[in-house]
């Protein structure tokens, strides 16, 4: 009698350990795509509108209902331990327990995973896999009870995908993972493809001779998050070549056939989720939780000490302090104990706790991290200042620049466009590392300055040039560094010696896209669109912005780019005469009006219209001829003020 309760009780107990819902968090990127921000700490704390990355991670997992997680982590991992420990998630009233791994053998999730397999009995069940700088609002319950019945029904079901449908362009798609899927009406993964690249690509014969109905996807993107059964820790220890999630999807399509293995797609519509997978990505994931398209996931719910909002998406933190004729403009976030002198502009920018912000100071799409001082009468456009950096007095930080963790910089010092900087240098780092995006390292012992360079970082500075390092491969066709900047190796040299430069990346070699030309020619495609179909100029207005987001096009080059599709729309098929041109631009001015309110908002942007327009006469003659009634035009329609 015994015997049989003991063995109801055993019952009873195993069927509530698989009722639990558990997730696997990988906590390493293992890639350099955030160096050199990864070399004072994990790509997982980095902060996003100042909250650690893997917060939002665990957040969405535990609001899902997940009630084990499991972080693993092999970069840093005493950060990442120390940091999970004393989270709110460690505390006896969470919903949730969190138990970190370690392991410093890891070199790709595939390793993770089968390192998985040797801590028997952790994983029991179906499981989540994710990354640990994936931001979502999404719930998991409906998704996973799908997987589980789909499951119960056919047991080769071994991965349900889940992927957000975004069309090309939008702002959270990655172009260094574009693919395109095919699913089968039950939403079974047919075929998948990378694009890197291509224009063409080639669909199996076999897929139409077997298959009477199917979809052929490529307006969707890679959410990086993934419901398992525990079959898959299995194919991933069976096959030491499967390194990242596409070799496992790779390989359970060829050998579909021998093993019989099935993948299955969810595809999200309305829900937010993407992961945070390089710098570009970064800007626009914080721009969408500043303008709340990740809610309920917003600033003041998921700070610990909240925001005020207010009007125009700025958020104030508690005791910040600001300072007479101030200005904040619009996508604004500042830091609790955060100062700001007088007489300065703050427009689309983050700032951390505890920063010092001088008077007369204008930072524009800038991201200041906790304790960050910048002096007076000082610029910074684009560009990412990390922990306790120093920014002294007249100096101007250009766009696309990251100063790494307590860089300073100045006095009256203009840090170049692109510049990375880091406190050490960078051999003493590439040698001294224990994180994976710094273990191959190179012969850089001679060639970086031991000292800091006061033509680079200025007379009081103290910083180091970081030279990116060639690491062009399968997964990484493109290298971007800073915000929006394509590699250009010459902004790199402080040190006046050429001898070196065929030892990185040279433009020559390995020519970037060229963004801008991409994004003016779409923008002038719109605009001919919207004039010649009678278009809103609403949606014209989404298009361009969406192309803004996709190739990462600063404000400043933005309406720059937009007015000179206008004024170069008219001689798309050769010279227009003057009689004809001011015909076209009445046309053109009447119909676009909402189209230039909505960016020549204030004089700066004002001004960049007018040089546009100085430097387009000077090379067209109609429009030269034009030119008072073309000005009294924009005048007319409020686009231009009078002064």
């Amino acid at each position: 009698m015994s015997s049989k309760k003991d063995n109801a009780n055993r019952s009873s107990e195993i069927l509530e350990q698989e009722d639990v819902l558990q997730a696997l968090v990988i906590a390493d990127s293992f890639n350099r795509k955030f160096l050199p921000l990864t070399v004072e700490k994990p790509r997982v704390l980095l902060p996003l509108v100042n909250i650690p990355l893997i917060d939002y991670t665990i957040e969405f997992l535990a609001s899902s209902g997940v009630q084990e997680i499991f972080v693993f982590c092999c970069a840093h991992a005493d950060q990442i331990k120390d940091h999970v420990n004393s989270s709110k998630w460690n505390q006896s009233n969470s919903p949730c327990t969190i138990t970190t791994i370690v392991s410093d053998t890891c070199t790709s999730m595939g390793d993770a995973i089968r390192e998985m397999e040797s801590k028997k009995g952790v994983l029991r069940s179906h499981f989540i896999l994710v990354n640990g700088d994936v931001i979502s609002n999404m719930q998991l319950k409906d998704i996973v009870e799908i997987h589980k019945k789909r499951f119960l029904e056919d047991k080769s079901t071994v991965m349900t995908l889940i992927n957000k449908q975004a069309k090309p362009g939008h702002r959270t798609r990655n172009r260094e993972e574009e693919f395109l899927m095919v699913t089968g009406p039950s939403g079974r993964v047919l075929n998948f493809q990378r694009l890197q690249g291509k224009r063409k690509l080639k669909l199996p014969l076999n897929l139409f001779q077997e298959h009477s109905s199917m979809t052929v996807r490529h307006d969707l993107i890679d959410t990086h998050i993934c419901v398992c059964t525990p079959r898959v820790v299995e194919l991933f220890v069976d096959n030491f070549d499967y390194k990242t999630k596409n070799d496992f999807i790779r390989g359970l399509l060829i050998n579909e056939e021998i093993e019989g293995n099935k993948l299955f797609l969810h595809v999200l519509r309305d829900e937010y989720a993407t992961r945070v997978a390089n710098l570009p990505l970064y800007d626009s994931v914080s721009k969408d939780m500043i303008h709340r398209w990740v809610f309920p996931v917003v600033p003041e719910h998921i700070s610990p000490g909240g925001y005020s909002l207010r009007r125009h998406n700025q958020y104030l933190a508690k005791d910040v302090s600001l300072g007479r004729d101030c200005v904040l403009d619009e996508d604004v976030l500042v830091g609790s104990n955060t100062v700001i002198g007088d007489n300065t502009f703050i427009s689309h920018s983050v700032i951390g706790s505890g920063c010092k912000i001088g008077s007369n100071v204008r930072l524009e799409n800038a991201y200041l991290w906790d304790g960050v001082t910048v002096e007076d009468d000082c610029s910074v456009t684009f560009s990412i200042l990390c922990n306790n950096v120093l920014v002294k007095s007249g100096s101007t930080i250009q766009t696309g620049c990251i100063l790494s963790f307590q860089v300073v910089v100045g006095p009256d010092i203009i840090i170049q466009h692109g510049t990375l900087l880091t406190s050490r240098p960078q051999s003493q780092v590439m040698n001294s590392s224990d994180d994976f995006e710094e273990t191959e390292t190179s012969d850089l012992g001679n060639k970086d300055e031991i000292h800091p360079n006061p033509a680079v970082v200025g007379a009081e500075g103290k910083g180091h040039v970081w030279l990116p390092q060639e690491i062009f491969g399968e997964d990484e066709e493109e290298r971007r560094i800073g915000l929006n900047v394509s590699l250009d190796a010459s902004c790199y040299d402080d040190s006046g010696d050429d001898s070196d430069e065929d030892s990185y990346i040279s433009p020559s070699s390995s020519p970037p896209p060229d963004d801008t030309a991409l994004f003016f020619s779409e923008v002038l495609e719109s605009i001919q669109r919207t004039m010649e179909e009678n278009v809103k100029v609403d949606n014209l207005i989404l298009e361009v912005n969406s192309s803004k987001h996709a190739y990462n096009i600063s404000i400043q080059e933005l309406n720059q780019l937009v007015m000179k599709a206008v004024l170069e729309l008219p001689h798309i098929k050769g010279q227009v005469k003057p009689a004809a041109l001011l015909q076209t631009m009445k046309k053109l001015v009447k119909k676009l009006s909402p189209l230039f309110i909505n960016y020549f908002k204030n004089a700066a942007s004002q001004l960049d219209c007018l040089r546009v327009i100085q430097e387009h006469c000077s090379n067209n003659s109609s429009t030269l001829a034009i030119l008072p009634k073309f000005l009294l035009m924009f005048y007319e329609e409020d686009v231009l003020a009078e002064e």
